[in-house]
């Protein structure tokens, strides 16, 4: 549950660049960059690439702060003998390269360090320098080890010498804007940390790149809308889609009915996310961005079943205030969304589910006349309240917390507990936390176990093994309070090294990748759709 006590965003903007000694630059090329973060537009960069010189301007606007960036790369037919970057606000460094070694000076430091040849400058926050990546290859050698220097790290007395490897992944087929499929060289650069970043080409133009882990994606301002040629051509095959506007009292609901391709009426799943203000494909950019509601209405489509999922309120298209938002609130916009699919024609209103993650999980059982079945993720079994305590003090037990984030949560322990109590004395503004009090107080009058006992219709549920917020237990608490109700029409299912969210848990785990840290366990999607098959 992406609890709003519990949303700890370490967002570090770690943009790698490159500046490669022994290539030769083509002269006279030049372009402009896009930066987004979390598929949000937050920066631009333009550069210009000759045989004696390299430079780039940008500038990064995040959180109502600019961030302004130039750097230089200077030497003779491309083999760079200095680089010097500047920040507004912000610091100035300079490096110098000399045979083995580099002379790195940051404010009032000077340090040298070995240096190996070829290298790459990777200064954070500057990305044209990928620009060099596909000439790495002229020689056929594949993959490439070779040193990074980042500057910047001799501010923290750190080594700014590290190593990388780059290797080429061959091609993949994307469609621009206008319709064009294209063939482009992938590459992936392999940094220290398990830091991995996926670079497109064509030829030796840089197309753009993206790093996963950090939700960061740059893209040439001409081909601004690229997208992956077999995931359009998947899309168009099993689904069509129709955006909608409900009105709610004084707001208003936008969202998505995805209606398979074919005759209707549709069964239709309504897709209800966690806490936290989340989009109608289950993301709040630029941290976390899943894609799971969009993925479901893709699959289930496959099989013949509607979905339908919308903005929260005051999220992206809808109107209203997420943050003022109380649990009634946004139960009567689940109510209101019930109605939307019992009124359209192309939906068979005797056989609607819901779908619900999280804080979402609570919602089905509290519908349960109007459905036919419902799949619970990550279901909790207890209140709110003690919920949010239960998960810090999990939290803390974890062993492969790094000190700083130990440190933040056990901030948070006294904090939550105050906020509580402000809640059951029934004060209207929190003192310590910026949490809505008459949601939380909302969600304590909640039985999670009394509201499912009372279900009769199939229910599914699903559970990471490696959940941080709810705990395992809770799921199988839910089914045997169903089982014990008489309810025979219960499956549970657990997922290995799988996170609340449902991602690859990334310690310890062969499964994480981190070129694509926030992909969902397939397996979530394989159970999910075959249940509502068999169960609507």
């Amino acid at each position: 549950m992406q609890l709003r006590t519990l949303m700890l965003v370490f967002i570090v903007l770690f943009l790698l660049t490159s500046g490669l000694s022994a290539i030769q630059a083509s002269p006279g090329r030049s372009g402009s960059l896009i930066l987004f973060l979390g598929g949000v537009q937050a920066g631009r960069e333009v550069y210009s690439l000759s045989d004696a010189e390299f430079r780039t301007e940008g500038s990064i606007s995040l959180g109502g702060q600019t961030l302004e960036i130039t750097s230089s790369l200077t030497g003779c037919d491309g083999q760079w003998t200095e680089y010097r970057g500047a920040l507004r606000p912000g610091a100035s460094f300079s490096a110098v390269f000399k045979g083995d070694s580099v002379e790195v000076e940051v404010g009032p430091l000077q340090k040298h360090f070995p240096l190996h040849r070829p290298f790459l400058v990777l200064e954070n926050n500057v990305f044209a320098h990928y620009e060099q990546i596909p000439g790495l290859f002229t020689a056929g050698q594949d993959p490439i080890t070779l040193d990074v220097v980042v500057p910047s790290l001799t501010l923290s007395n750190q080594n700014p010498v590290l190593q990388a490897t780059v290797e080429r992944a061959g091609l993949a087929f994307y469609q621009t804007a206008g319709g064009e499929t294209l063939a482009l060289d992938e590459y992936i650069a392999n940094m220290p940390g398990n830091l991995q970043i996926r670079v497109l080409a064509r030829g030796e133009e840089l197309v753009g790149f993206e790093l996963p882990m950090q939700a960061v994606q740059v893209m040439r301002e001409e081909y601004l809308g690229l997208q992956s040629a077999k995931a359009l051509s998947r899309r168009e095959q099993t689904f069509s889609e129709e955006e909608f506007f409900r009105p709610n009292g004084e707001i208003t609901l936008a969202g998505t009915l995805s209606l398979p391709i074919g005759q209707g009426p549709f069964p239709v799943v309504l897709l209800n996310s966690g806490s936290g203000p989340q989009d109608r494909d289950g993301n709040t950019p630029p941290s976390y961005m899943t894609d799971m509601f969009r993925i479901f209405a893709e699959r289930l489509a496959e099989v013949g079943i509607a979905t339908l999922r919308y903005d929260e309120r005051g999220v992206a298209m809808s109107t209203g205030d997420y943050a003022a938002a109380t649990l009634s609130d946004l139960l009567s916009d689940v109510e209101a969304l019930l109605d939307l699919v019992d009124e359209h024609p192309q939906i068979d209103s005797s056989r609607v589910a819901m779908l619900g993650h999280s804080e979402g999980a609570y919602f089905p059982p509290l519908f349960q006349e109007r459905l036919q079945a419902m799949v619970l993720l990550a279901a909790p079994s207890t209140t709110l309240d003690q919920l949010m305590v239960e998960q810090l003090e999990y939290q803390l037990q974890q062993p492969y917390l790094s000190d700083p984030e130990r440190d933040a949560i056990q901030r948070l322990v006294p904090l939550t507990e105050e906020l509580l109590a402000e809640a059951r004395e029934g004060q209207e503004v929190s003192r310590v936390l910026p949490i809505n009090l008459e949601w939380v107080r909302q969600h304590m009058e909640q039985s999670p176990l009394e509201s499912i006992a009372s279900v009769t219709s199939p229910v599914l549920l699903v559970q990471g093994e490696r959940d941080l917020k709810v705990m395992p237990y809770h799921a199988q608490a839910l089914a045997a309070a169903l089982r014990a109700a008489g309810n025979e029409q219960v499956q549970l299912h657990y997922l290995e090294n799988t996170s609340h969210e449902f991602l690859f848990f990334p310690y310890d785990n062969d499964d994480f990748d981190p070129l694509n840290p926030m992909r969902i366990n397939p397996r979530l999607f394989d159970l999910v759709v075959g249940w509502l098959a068999e169960n609507l």
